[in-house]
């Protein structure tokens, strides 16, 4: 049976001192800007590469998809979708279930809480520390995206900046 890919990934590291008028436009801190490109291209390195990316539309979320993209040299389509703020784990399903079944491997980039949550749900009620920049890959048994459904996932691995800038 063919195997679909599920990246998630949670933005990076934002900077709360910039000035901003709505939490949707808060931007990447420094520290969040480099997490962002040393994922893109650490995916790269170990042939991780998403062949699409859907992001939420604040702009914290939609730099760091455009910087690992960027970093990563990922020959893909990056999407927005407002519907990634604030999601809930169902509204993340349904992004998840929207996608084209010629795709094998996707990545979202949101928020915590529910990237976390999203993992629980999907794996078996796995609980995962998620910090800023972290992506985790998931992997399902299925034909279709919208077969993805509460614990039919594997958590094949997750990655930090952290233990990245440690190598």
């Amino acid at each position: 049976m063919p195997t679909k890919k599920l990246f998630i990934f949670r933005h990076g590291k934002s900077d709360w001192t910039a000035k901003f008028k709505t939490d949707h436009e808060r931007p990447l801190a420094e520290r969040g800007i480099q997490a962002a490109q040393l994922m893109g291209e650490h995916l790269t390195k170990i042939e991780q590469q998403p062949e699409l990316v859907v992001s939420s539309t604040a702009k914290r979320a939609l730099d760091t998809a455009h910087l690992a993209h960027e970093f990563g040299q990922w020959d893909c389509e990056i999407k927005s979708s407002r519907n990634l703020y604030l999601a809930s784990v169902e509204e993340a399903l349904e992004q998840i279930h929207a996608v084209s079944s010629d795709i094998e491997r996707l990545m979202i980039v949101a928020h915590e809480p529910m990237c976390s949550e999203l993992i629980s749900e999907l794996c078996f009620g796995a609980h995962v520390k998620f910090p800023t920049a972290a992506v985790a890959c998931l992997k399902f048994r299925v034909d279709e995206w919208r077969q993805v459904k509460a614990n039919k996932g594997q958590l094949t691995w997750l990655l930090t900046p952290k233990v990245l800038s440690k190598k």
